[in-house]
């Protein structure tokens, strides 16, 4: 059932970051998709606009969101952190790239933005489990 959830998840994931508009997705509810078949890979490499507007930072909280959830679904059913870590940030990886296919803006800086929800999740297990095995020993 687990692996359910995270299948789900995942493809929640898929479908949010490839849409065509992600405003259009918000506003009205409409997925929709435009495939590129030959995207230009060096905008990955792209900076962090200049201006931060609220949208901006509204998918950028969404990023992270979305990959602490992930992690916290993959630590429910796989013990290896290296394995958790390796499966979170291919996903994460992934929809970067997917993202030049479906005429979206894939960057390298959201990536970063995935790692904190990845890596907040990770910690925040660490500290979880660290805090369960003093109280066995208390």
């Amino acid at each position: 059932m687990r692996g359910i959830f995270i299948l789900l998840w995942a493809a929640a994931i898929l479908i949010l970051t490839c849409t065509a508009d992600f405003s259009e997705l918000i506003t009205s509810g409409k997925v929709r998709f435009e495939w590129v078949g030959h995207p230009n890979f060096s905008d990955l490499l792209l900076p962090l606009p200049l201006e931060l507007s609220r949208d901006f930072l509204l998918q950028k909280c969404g990023h992270v969101f979305a990959f602490l959830i992930l992690t916290f679904l993959l630590q429910t059913k796989f013990h290896s952190k290296a394995y958790i870590l390796i499966l979170a940030i291919a996903l994460a990886l992934l929809t970067e790239i997917l993202q030049l296919y479906f005429s979206r803006d894939g960057r390298m800086f959201d990536m970063g933005f995935d790692l904190i929800g990845i890596l907040f999740a990770s910690g925040t297990r660490s500290l979880l489990t660290v805090h369960q095995s003093r109280q066995t020993y208390l």
